[in-house]
């Protein structure tokens, strides 16, 4: 075999290898020269796992470090936020439509047919590329961009954080995706916490992983002295230990 020769896979190298040492074996009459390739093939193969389990341990670590405290942190400001949104949020009215009112441009209309109206001309204002706070609804300020991919209108609730939804051509349809958008910020914190515990959960797991050693540090160090001695005994050089 030269330096030339090309990578192969483990199992494609440990049967080409066994069988030109056997058949060496054979012909020196020396069973030392088998068991060097066939600890050659071992070793290459536990240093690939060391390699790997290194790997995977750089990544746990940066997680640990890094990512999973962040995204706790991230999680935990924005169940704060939505919380604080929930309890600002104004109830909705007690009358048949459950109407309160909606502020546009300055101008505060209490009449629901009226509101839904203003809103769908009021937004058809905004420009393409504009995004504009255009009022205020149950408490919130109330922002409306173009979406050109999609050729609708989107809105922002804007309290502590920005809850989304979509803007169609129904004048009542628009107030009352507005109110769903209230409504569903329960699911929202809901959705939030469960994330929050999983990624405790996987801060935990991680950290466990990390006081867990290579699982076959043993094996590989006693095959790499091994090799090394046969090496000497074979008069080949000695294998560095690394």
């Amino acid at each position: 075999m030269t330096s030339k020769t090309p990578a192969r896979v483990a199992e494609d190298v440990d049967e080409s290898s066994l069988n030109y040492a056997e058949i060496k074996a054979l012909a020196t009459g020396n069973p030392l020269i088998k068991e060097k390739m066939d600890l050659d093939n071992e070793v290459v193969k536990l240093k690939m796992l060391e390699s790997n389990y290194k790997s995977n341990r750089y990544r746990l670590e940066d997680k640990v470090v890094k990512s999973y405290p962040e995204e706790i942190k991230r999680l935990e400001t924005l169940i704060e936020a939505v919380r604080e949104d929930i309890r600002t949020a104004e109830p909705l009215g007690k009358g048949e439509d459950k109407f309160t009112s909606i502020s546009l441009n300055g101008e505060e209309i209490r009449d629901k047919k009226l509101a839904g109206e203003k809103l769908l001309e009021t937004v058809k204002k905004v420009g393409i590329f504009e995004k504009k706070t255009i009022g205020k609804y149950r408490n919130f300020d109330l922002e409306v961009k173009y979406d050109s991919f999609r050729n609708q209108y989107n809105f922002n609730l804007c309290g502590k954080t920005k809850h989304s939804g979509e803007l169609g051509s129904s004048p009542d349809g628009n107030l009352i995706r507005l109110d769903n958008v209230i409504e569903k910020m329960t699911d929202k914190l809901a959705r939030y916490e469960q994330n929050l515990e999983t990624t405790k959960e996987q801060l935990e797991n991680a950290k466990n992983e990390l006081t867990k050693p290579f699982e076959k540090a043993d094996e590989l160090k006693s095959k790499v002295l091994r090799l090394a001695e046969l090496n000497r005994l074979l008069d080949m050089g000695d294998v560095e230990e690394k």
